[in-house]
């Protein structure tokens, strides 16, 4: 697997050092790429961030050796 693109936007302020919940689904994947998307909760259910990336899938069989 590898990125190809992704990103994280930062909807408004928040405290890094309390407990957050990341939500992330895989909405599509097909020709060998792969999208997801995620959000990010305060406890309160508040969100406070969303992520984006997309990456590119492939086989590669494993060589006796």
């Amino acid at each position: 697997m590898a990125s190809i693109d992704h990103a994280v936007w930062f909807h408004r302020p928040f405290r890094m050092d309390e407990w957050l919940l990341y939500a992330i689904d895989s909405p599509n994947a097909s020709g060998a790429r792969g999208y997801s998307r995620g959000q990010f909760f305060t406890q309160d259910g508040v969100l406070v961030a969303s992520t984006a990336q997309e990456g590119l899938i492939r086989y590669v069989p494993e060589v006796a050796k």
